[in-house]
């Protein structure tokens, strides 16, 4: 059986692509669970700043195999209960990351596929990308991703996208805040490559950590409540070497080198 996801390591940055071409890389369990398994490779590996997720071919991913799901609708009730939180688990991971995790899409992003974008921090779009929901077509529900839609859109676009189906496009995607740049076809990876090559010699590894810390944590706070949390954030940040390295460096103007 060949691999439903490809993983290559480039210097500090870990590219996973879904590589069933075939079938326009439509996700199944087996995808999932090669996804996470080289998710959490580059996760828990300390030299890996940033992870890319992308597609073979002319699409990030079609949303779910079809015929998986008929293979579902005939499983029991806990069977299905597994296989969804098998899937939950992978977006909270991807989510809650302390690395910087992008998505670089190329035609269709569907389904879970949309929900997988939108986990991400950054998402840099080919004018060729698309973008739904499309789960309620054929019956279904885009239950687990919309916990994150929720999380990065605004909910009247929310509610449009999983109650219609609709697939928009990289320009409407952009406008409600799906993605982060629309780059031409032809020069996305050379884009990609080139915004996280700068990332990496930019920034702090530490301090990447503790802001998408503080993301995560501040916003189901009460102000008063984030306010304090961020303060104490401070503190642990000053603290750290990369706070002393990074201040020495400004004082004594050189350029800082992060590993």
């Amino acid at each position: 059986m060949s691999k439903r996801v490809a993983y290559e390591l480039r210097g500090k940055i870990a590219y996973l692509k879904m590589n069933r071409p075939e079938k326009r890389n439509a996700i199944d369990d087996i995808a999932v669970e090669e996804l996470t398994r080289y998710f959490n490779d580059a996760n828990s590996n300390e030299d890996v700043r940033a992870i890319v997720f992308e597609g073979e071919g002319s699409a990030f991913s079609a949303g779910a195999d079809l015929d998986y799901l008929m293979r579902l609708s005939k499983n029991s009730s806990s069977a299905n209960f597994e296989d969804s939180c098998a899937l939950k688990k992978f977006l909270i991971d991807v989510y809650s990351s302390s690395k910087l995790v992008c998505s670089m899409v190329r035609g269709p992003a569907l389904a879970g596929a949309f929900g997988l974008v939108l986990a991400c921090d950054m998402v840099f779009a080919s004018e060729k990308a698309r973008f739904g929901f499309t789960e309620v077509k054929i019956g279904f529900v885009p239950a687990v991703v919309v916990n994150l839609a929720l999380r990065k859109l605004r909910e009247a676009d929310v509610r449009r996208l999983v109650l219609t189906g609709q697939i928009v496009g990289a320009d409407e995607a952009l406008r409600i805040g799906v993605i982060s740049e629309v780059v031409e076809d032809s020069a996305i990876e050379l884009r990609v490559d080139e915004i996280l090559s700068g990332f990496v010699a930019g920034t702090s590894r530490k301090a990447i950590s503790l802001t998408k810390e503080i993301l995560s944590e501040v916003k189901d706070m009460t102000l008063e409540q984030a306010m304090r949390y961020s303060a104490m954030m401070n503190v642990a940040a000053r603290s750290t070497e990369d706070f002393q390295k990074g201040v020495n460096s400004f004082l004594n103007k050189t350029q800082v080198e992060w590993d």
